[in-house]
């Protein structure tokens, strides 16, 4: 899709209703915006917040996947409330 769009004078620029849909975004947006030899591209972007980013560490999305892993295969099985109160109490 390919479509012409104005900038301002404070610099914003609108993105068209049909670029918006085709991208399944709405209302208010955060985007990446990336400067390559002659163009700008956006793309949609989601902040995490700080207190958030651990689950997205290389580690702890590694231990996930183990996890999924092991639930495919069968090889997992159901926590107890004595497994949940001694891993709460560490």
């Amino acid at each position: 899709m390919k479509t012409v769009v104005s900038m301002n004078a404070q610099g914003r620029l609108t993105v068209p209703a049909a670029a918006r849909e085709a991208l399944k975004v709405e209302g208010a947006t955060r985007f990446e915006l990336e400067v390559t030899e002659n163009a700008i591209v956006l793309r949609p972007s989601v902040a995490i917040p700080r207190e958030d980013a651990w689950a997205y560490t290389p580690e702890h999305l590694a231990r996930v996947e183990r996890a999924r892993q092991e639930g495919r295969e069968g090889r997992s099985r159901r926590a107890s409330e004595n497994d949940l109160e001694r891993a709460a109490n560490g």
